[in-house]
């Protein structure tokens, strides 16, 4: 369903039968955002997680925790584990379509901040140099 509605509103997706698959997207796909479920087939949503901000370039990428409950003990674990939000199933389409796209906002503005920051500390170092 994620994909499906991911798909339609014009997003790429990529497509993980479990967490290993999905480590290895992350690592040789451009990923900007990781929707998962709280328990995977090889391993649970809070490993998968901390796994994922292992890896290099991913220690701020938004990770969407998908489950079928409001357990907040889950929620918690998500959290603890560098989760930037938990959606609970049955998932509405515009649901999922909003927090892509605000989420995908959000990263492009820290990007065009971080571009600007660089850029004035390049100016300023050559201003310094002569």
């Amino acid at each position: 369903m994620v994909e499906v509605t991911l798909t339609a509103a014009g997003h790429e997706v990529h497509e993980a039968e479990d967490g290993s698959q999905g480590l290895e997207l992350a690592e040789t796909e451009p990923v900007d955002i990781i929707f998962c479920g709280c328990q995977l087939a090889d391993m649970d949503g809070p490993d998968f997680t901390r796994k994922v901000r292992a890896l290099t370039g991913h220690k701020e990428t938004p990770l969407i925790a998908i489950s079928d409950s409001q357990d907040d003990e889950r929620k918690e674990a998500a959290k603890s584990a560098g989760g930037t939000g938990w959606m609970v199933q049955p998932l509405m389409p515009e649901k999922l379509i909003a927090a892509a796209e605000g989420f995908a906002a959000r990263m492009d503005l820290l990007e065009a901040k971080a571009k600007k920051k660089a850029d004035l500390k390049k100016k300023k170092d050559e201003a310094a140099a002569g």
